[in-house]
């Protein structure tokens, strides 16, 4: 080979060394310039730019979140950087801009994991939809594998069924969106799924046939669709009319109670419905509530604006009663006074806001709109183990009567006082109908044990043993009792015969009788919990006793139930527009306040019998504790 061509090749080689050298020497450094130009982002900072994102999103700043999710991903990399796209992406939708919100998909593309994708798939889908390409996004649906993970699965079923509706499939879409609701498990979103539905129908083009099909669910929406059109009085008529036929209708629970609250404009309703057993064994007392109730109505200043309609519950029925004020109208009911009345139509609650006069049996998850208020001895109950507590007492004997009324109160003390630290040593379960007490109440103060033990002591010396008086247990700081003025007097006068009378009595309102005008001096000490119209009344109560005795003297004992059809007017507004702020309400029947469950919880003022008469009696209650469940508490 010539020397020159040597020559040649060997420069050509190390001009080809060179270049390579040259390559990798700047690849090494531009590794290392980027390196120090672009530092990994400090966790504290990423977590501080998410919490902004988050904040944001919550206060309606869509379009600043989506800009910090997308400066999230930025320093983030495979499935953390399409999370954070997505996002963008998502709420880039919410506000409309689908162009931007489509770039953003397409990047997050890139390093998403398997249910990322077919979130990706879903929401191309959504953009479709939005952009009015509705066959276009169930054309994308369709090409997406199955299984779907639920949350891509939940959002494309919300999408198909919008987009089977805009494309005149009415029967197809409720399906698909009837069946959704399963997968969803909270009132919130299954309320929200019926709402696609709702204005699916009211989107749909003019004339498209909705035939019924033969599916239950299908056919109660189809027969419920026509009503879209229609608002006020007409609409309320004719909700009520097909929830006779569709009771079991998934919209029956939800959606047609939050249609009539929104027809719901005024401060106050215009028309109340009150329902009471006025021709029951019980009619007394529901006149009283009727008589208090109408009193209140007739010291508003805008009664006239209000009209009040009373149904008889014995005659028609405690439903019939509660349907038939609703179908003439009502836009707010008060009643049922009957437990089990209350029962019965608590099934119906979710159209008229609703203040039953009683609790329910039923613990029953709280109902939208449906609300239970009762002269409950629970919360007698309560007040006084809070009371006790307060006072120093960490230890309780109970005597309540053998029946599941006397055995709810007992829980209802027992779960308060330990509430508060306290123990409740024992309880006797009494026959109401006993007339003499002494077994029973030796048998709780372990008097008849004492006995007992000196009878076995005599026996076995087989002398005679001195034994002045039977002792009764030291070990009690106060004793809780449920009676009548009557058996209240026996329980009584047992307790101070075995030298229990210097153990702080409490006992429920019932004890005493505010019909009777004589001293009742052997429940002298006794203390008590009653409403504040009886034992601390203001200007409003005491006008009102003075009527009752100057107009209705033999309704003079029927304070209590007068007083609570007056709060139950008083509260009618603060129900009716779902107002919390109203509360606590002082009111004739306790201090009121409503807890998570919509039970009206009393907070009573007590009183002791002295010189045979109820005087006030001054005690510091402890907070309530935090768990009571109560709202509007100060």
């Amino acid at each position: 080979m010539p020397l020159l061509m040597i020559a040649k090749q060997f420069t050509s080689a190390l001009q080809r060394a060179a270049r390579t050298t040259f390559a990798v020497t700047l690849l090494v450094g531009f590794a290392a310039c980027t390196t120090v130009t672009t530092p990994s982002r400090p966790t504290g900072s990423v977590e501080n730019l998410e919490t902004r994102a988050r904040t944001a999103a919550e206060a309606g700043n869509l379009a600043t979140a989506a800009d910090l999710y997308t400066e999230l991903a930025m320093s983030a990399s495979g499935a953390a950087r399409s999370g954070y796209l997505l996002e963008a992406a998502r709420l880039s939708a919410d506000y409309g801009d689908t162009a931007l919100a489509r770039r953003r998909l397409t990047d997050a593309r890139s390093g998403a994991t398997a249910e990322q994708q077919q979130t990706i798939a879903v929401l191309f889908a959504r953009l479709e939809l939005a952009d009015r390409r509705p066959q276009a996004a169930l054309d994308l649906l369709a090409t997406i594998p199955e299984p779907l993970a639920d949350a891509p699965r939940r959002d494309a079923a919300a999408i198909r069924g919008q987009a089977l509706f805009q494309v005149a499939r009415p029967a197809e879409a409720v399906r698909v969106l009837a069946e959704r609701e399963v997968w969803l498990d909270d009132a919130a979103s299954i309320l929200a799924n019926q709402r696609l539905i709702w204005e699916g129908f009211r989107q749909l083009p003019a004339g498209t046939p909705l035939a019924p099909v033969g599916d239950p669910v299908v056919d109660g929406w189809f027969a419920l669709a026509p009503l879209t059109a229609s608002t006020g009085a007409d609409l309320r008529r004719a909700l009520l009319t097909w929830r006779q036929t569709y009771t079991d209708h998934p919209a029956a629970a939800g959606l047609l109670a939050e249609l009539l609250a929104a027809q719901r404009s005024a401060e106050f309703p215009t028309q109340i419905g009150l329902l009471l057993p006025l021709t029951s064994p019980q009619r007394t007392a529901a006149l009283a509530v009727r008589d208090g109730f109408v009193a209140a109505h007739l010291q508003n200043p805008a009664a006239g604006n209000t009209t009040v309609r009373v149904y008889d519950t014995t005659q028609e029925g405690g439903q019939a009663a509660y349907l038939r004020a609703q179908l003439e109208g009502a836009d707010f009911i008060v009643g049922p006074l009957l437990p089990a009345e209350v029962d019965q139509v608590i099934g119906q609650a979710g159209f008229v806001p609703t203040l039953a006069l009683n609790f329910s049996s039923s613990e029953s998850t709280f109902l939208s709109s449906f609300y239970q208020f009762a002269l409950a001895p629970d919360d007698e109950a309560r007040a006084i183990a809070a009371v006790a507590a307060a006072g120093g007492a960490t230890t309780a004997l109970v005597f309540v009567p053998s029946n599941p009324r006397g055995y709810r109160i007992r829980d209802s003390f027992k779960a308060e006082f330990e509430a508060f630290g306290g123990e409740m040593l024992d309880w006797y379960g009494y026959e109401p109908a006993l007339q003499d007490f002494s077994q029973p109440v030796a048998a709780l103060l372990n008097v008849t044990r004492s006995v007992q033990r000196h009878r076995r002591l005599a026996a076995n010396l087989g002398v005679p043993v001195q034994f002045p008086e039977a002792r009764r247990r030291q070990d009690v700081d106060m004793i809780f009792v449920v009676a009548d003025t009557r058996t209240g007097r026996q329980l009584a006068a047992q307790l101070k015969y075995y030298a229990a009378g210097d153990v702080p009595t409490y006992a429920t309102a019932e004890i005493f009788d505010p019909a009777s005008t004589a001293r009742d001096n052997d429940l002298n000490g006794v203390i008590f919990a009653d409403t504040p119209a009886l034992l601390a009344p203001d200007d409003r109560a005491a006008s009102l006793q003075r009527e009752l005795r100057t107009f209705w003297p033999q309704r003079a004992n029927q304070v209590r139930l007068y007083g609570m059809g007056f709060d139950a007017y008083r509260l009618v507004g603060s129900l009716y527009t779902d107002n919390r702020a109203a509360w606590p309400v002082r009111g004739l029947s306790g201090d009121l306040s409503l807890d998570s469950q919509g039970r009206v919880r009393r907070t009573l003022p007590l009183a002791q019998f002295r010189s045979g008469r109820p005087v006030t009696f001054e005690a510091l209650a402890p907070q309530p504790v935090e768990s009571s469940g109560l709202i509007g508490l100060r």
